[in-house]
């Protein structure tokens, strides 16, 4: 039986591994020459390490061996995790193409569903299949598209684990609220190195790894209220922000006729700092919202049902209306460029 001194346990150690390993990630990254190139696109000068995924992982790694048993789903998240690393390293090294990468995402995670990680709102097997790996995937890739700016998919990662582990507290579901804070510990031990001004990125390798982890969590967890739509509602809530900024990237990408796929200065993090928003405040401010949406998920899960629901609709329409205001403010200065560039001709 686990307790909450092995909650505890996972944090420090993730934290301490996370911390005291990323200088040596550091040196393995300039060795084996795995670095972010500055170009006109980037705001870095000098090349930076892009092999902070590495420390995240075998922090993560640590804590949980060393504090729970391995069992079937732990075995699947480690093996599902280290597909998910291993595609990312690749990635951030040679370049990858996204059916490639796809690909791989959506066998780590059938491994995971095979270890017992299932959607289970729906009975058929293969219709839980199909919402587990999309739920998986989406995001996985989530918080890869969140990796904009120093410390945001870090941070952000960090307050949705420790959410995560608060409610399985509460529930006394210890196996997750041990994995939570695991992961949030590995975040924590990292940002001290990623956040503004960063002296390392985390990559592909990291940013998918936090997203995969997560996304296991959420569907690990037994995350009851009164209701199973309101239940529904708490992992929703605690990822509400890369799932708000997946979909805002999507709906603006789809708007403005690019390919979805395709990067671009078009995420909430980059509309703020073109409203001169200092990128550190910009990821700050972020920090903000996810921590109100993780709040929201708490209190949703104490609330009785009436109550619950109008938390749920209240955030929805709190998180509807910033995405309509910045929509409208990346419509309005496309339209400022096209006027500027009209009137130099």
């Amino acid at each position: 039986m686990f307790t909450i001194q092995d909650t505890l346990g996972a944090f420090f150690i993730a934290s301490i591994i996370s911390y005291g390993f990323t200088p040596l990630v550091k040196k393995i990254a300039f060795k084996i020459k795995l670095l972010d190139l500055p170009d006109q696109k980037k705001s870095h000068a000098h090349p930076m390490p892009l092999l902070g995924g590495l420390a995240i992982y075998m922090a993560f790694l640590a804590a949980v061996l060393f504090t729970t048993d391995i069992n079937n789903y732990m075995g699947g998240i480690l093996m599902g995790g280290t597909i998910i690393f291993i595609l990312g390293v690749i990635d951030d090294k040679l370049g990858m193409m996204p059916k490639m990468k796809l690909s791989g995402q959506i066998l780590a995670a059938l491994i995971v569903y095979k270890a017992g990680f299932r959607v289970t709102t729906f009975e058929d097997y293969y219709i839980s299949m199909f919402f587990t790996v999309f739920w998986i995937v989406g995001i996985t890739n989530a918080f890869n598209l969140l990796d904009n700016l120093n410390g945001l998919s870090s941070g952000i990662a960090g307050i949705s684990s420790l959410f995560f582990g608060i409610i399985a507290l509460r529930g006394s579901d210890m196996y997750a609220a041990i994995v939570s804070f695991a992961l949030a510990g590995a975040c924590l031990g990292f940002l001290k190195h990623n956040f503004p001004k960063a002296s390392i990125f985390m990559g592909d390798s990291g940013s998918m790894l936090l997203g995969f982890i997560l996304a296991c969590i959420a569907i690990l967890g037994t995350w009851r209220t009164e209701k199973i739509s309101l239940s529904l509602s708490l992992p929703i809530l605690i990822l509400g922000y890369p799932i708000f900024d997946t979909t805002l990237v999507t709906f603006l990408r789809l708007r403005e006729r690019r390919p979805v796929f395709l990067g671009g200065r078009d995420h909430s993090s980059h509309i703020l700092a073109s409203l001169g928003l200092k990128k550190t405040r910009a990821v700050l401010l972020l920090y903000i919202i996810s921590i109100l949406l993780g709040s929201s998920a708490v209190l949703v899960s104490v609330s009785s049902t009436f109550i619950a629901a109008a938390i749920v609709i209240a955030t929805m329409t709190m998180m509807i209306g910033l995405g309509l205001y910045l929509s409208f403010v990346r419509s309005r200065s496309a339209k400022l460029r096209r006027q500027n560039g009209n009137n130099h001709t």
